[in-house]
C-alpha cells in the first residue's frame, strides 16, 4: 500500500493524476482542492474503491495551510501510513500576457504566494509524516528554465516564480537528504487542461502516465533535478 498527498486534484493534472492513483484500490490518496464550496464533482466520482479522501487545502492561503499537518495527521491515524509521495501540483499562471516591462507587485505577490511558498510550507509542515524514501515532486514548467528562457519569454510572473520553485526544490534536497526523502521537479509538458489553453500538445493521461513511470524509477542521487515528464533532464 503506498499514501499519496496532492494539491490541486479538482481538475486538470491534479485530477488526472487522482483518476490514475485511484484506480489501484491498494492506494490511498489524500487528495487537496482549494475550496469544498467549488464543484468537485469529478473528483468525487473517482472514489469508487473508497480509497480517496477529500480535503481543502488553498495553497494561496496560509490560514488554509495551518490546518493543513491536523488534517493530513488525523487520515494518516486512520490508515495507519506515512506519505509515502507528496505532489505539490497547484499552481496559477493568472497573468500571462505580462513582461518584465510590465510586472504588476500584486500579481508577482500572489504568485509566489501560491507557487512557491505555499509548496515550502506544505513540506515544512507535513515533514514528520513522510516516510523514509518518500518523494516530494514539485509541479514546475519549462518557462522556469533560464536556459529555455534564452529563447523562448511568456507569461513573465509566471515564469520567475516557477525559477523560484526551482531552486526551493534543491534546498528542499538537501534539508530532507539526511530523512531519505528526494526532491525533485517536474515540466510535465504543455499539457491540454484549462491552464495549458490554447496551442496545449500534450493529452493530461500521456503526460500523469510518463511522470509516474519517472517518479515510480528515481534513485537516491536523483533528488535535486529538473526533469521532463518522460524523463529527459531539464538544463537549469
Amino acid at each position: 500500500m503506498q499514501t499519496y498527498f496532492l494539491t490541486g486534484c479538482n481538475r486538470g493534472i491534479g485530477l488526472e493524476f487522482v483518476r490514475q492513483l485511484a484506480s489501484k484500490p491498494s492506494n490511498t490518496i489524500i487528495a487537496g482542492i482549494r475550496s469544498k464550496r467549488n464543484d468537485y464533482s469529478e473528483l468525487s466520482a473517482l472514489n469508487s474503491n473508497s480509497n480517496i479522501h477529500i480535503i481543502e487545502c488553498d495553497v494561496g492561503s496560509l490560514d488554509s495551510l495551518s490546518g493543513l499537518e491536523f488534517r493530513i495527521a488525523e487520515i494518516l491515524s486512520k490508515t495507519g501510513s506515512n506519505l509515502d509521495f507528496l505532489f505539490n501540483v497547484a499552481g496559477i499562471n493568472a497573468t500571462s500576457t505580462d513582461t518584465s516591462l510590465t510586472l504588476d507587485a500584486k500579481s508577482l505577490q500572489e504568485h509566489m504566494q501560491t507557487n512557491v511558498l505555499g509548496p515550502a510550507k506544505i513540506v515544512a509542515s507535513l515533514r514528520k509524516y513522510l516516510a523514509r524514501g518518500a518523494v516530494i515532486l514539485n509541479m514546475s514548467s519549462g518557462l522556469g528554465s533560464l536556459t529555455v528562457a534564452t529563447d523562448v519569454t511568456k507569461c513573465c510572473t509566471y515564469s520567475m516564480s516557477k525559477a523560484a520553485l526551482n531552486m526551493l526544490t534543491l534546498h528542499q534536497a538537501k534539508d530532507l537528504k539526511a530523512a531519505g526523502v528526494k526532491v525533485i521537479c517536474m515540466d510535465p509538458g504543455w499539457v491540454k487542461t484549462r491552464m495549458g489553453g490554447k496551442g496545449a500538445m500534450i493529452e493530461a493521461q500521456v503526460s500523469v502516465e510518463s511522470m509516474l513511470d519517472v517518479v515510480g524509477g528515481l534513485k537516491d542521487g536523483d533528488s535535486g533535478r529538473f526533469y521532463r515528464y518522460d524523463g529527459g533532464v531539464v538544463p537549469w
